[in-house]
């Protein structure tokens, strides 16, 4: 009895996209790769450039602050009126009617964790907790409120002992037990410091506190560390925006010419 004939299919060719039943040309279904690569390239320089815009805007609000800084003249408490604006004080910080818990003498207290789980990201938080103290520069006193100051101008950062680690965490609010770098900023009773605010009323009292649009500095040492300060982050921001404007450079090339291929493709078809 004769056997059906087996029908091979080794070599056979692959079969072939279609669209509304019409094959699509090899040429074409080529196309869809390059496509898709210069769209994304596309998307992450849009994404990029988002960054790169806040860094840049942050690099300028540094070095308008820095202008502001280097022309703001240091006052004595003795000479401050109601209504004066925008002033840098010279002091020691006297009295911390109520500091932060569960020290005695600490005004404005920053602690930095930065945890890393093995296979994620590592995971930063950042809190602050602040109360109001008196300065004195040796003519008189004045309240200071610092709340709303920048937290990023208190100085350099410490890495604490093991025994003041979870009481670093516990004071602004985290749990002792988390892992991780641990980096705290903290002023306190004796500590001479800078303070740059605005002379406000608050009832019979004047104070020093922030008012919009105007910054709050209260920063360890002289004028001359706080400019070195704002000059650094300046720096840092202004390099870091460029190098993501020549990323964005590299991926707009490559999203540029990968579609300058397609369309020339698409021309000869």
């Amino acid at each position: 009895m004769p056997q059906p004939e087996a029908h091979s299919t080794v070599g056979a060719p692959p079969e072939k996209l279609t669209l509304g039943g019409k094959q699509m040309p090899e040429n074409l279904v080529a196309l869809f790769p390059q496509l898709f690569c210069s769209c994304g390239s596309l998307f992450f320089a849009i994404v990029i450039a988002i960054f790169g815009v806040l860094l840049f805007r942050s690099a300028s609000q540094r070095q308008r602050l820095q202008t502001v800084l280097a022309k703001l003249p240091l006052q004595s408490i003795a000479t401050l009126k109601p209504g004066q604006g925008l002033v840098r004080l010279k002091g020691i910080i006297s009295q911390v009617p109520e500091p932060v818990p569960p020290s005695l003498d600490v005004a404005v207290l920053r602690v930095v964790l930065r945890e890393k789980e093995v296979g994620e990201e590592e995971r930063m938080m950042d809190r602050v907790q602040a109360r109001p103290f008196l300065l004195d520069d040796g003519t008189g006193t004045i309240l200071v409120d610092p709340t709303g100051l920048d937290r990023s101008l208190l100085g350099e950062g410490t890495v604490p002992e093991p025994e003041d680690r979870a009481a670093a965490l516990q004071a602004v609010g985290l749990p002792p037990s988390l892992g991780g770098l641990v980096q705290v900023w903290a002023l306190q009773t004796g500590q001479e410091v800078t303070v740059v605010g605005t002379v406000q009323n608050r009832g019979d009292q004047m104070v020093i506190a922030k008012a919009q649009g105007q910054p709050l500095i209260i920063s360890p040492g002289d004028i001359s560390d706080l400019l070195a300060q704002t000059a650094k982050q300046s720096t840092s921001a202004c390099v870091w925006g460029i190098a993501l404007a020549l990323i964005i450079l590299g991926l707009l090339t490559v999203s540029g010419i990968l579609l300058l291929r397609v369309f020339l493709t698409l021309s000869h078809l």
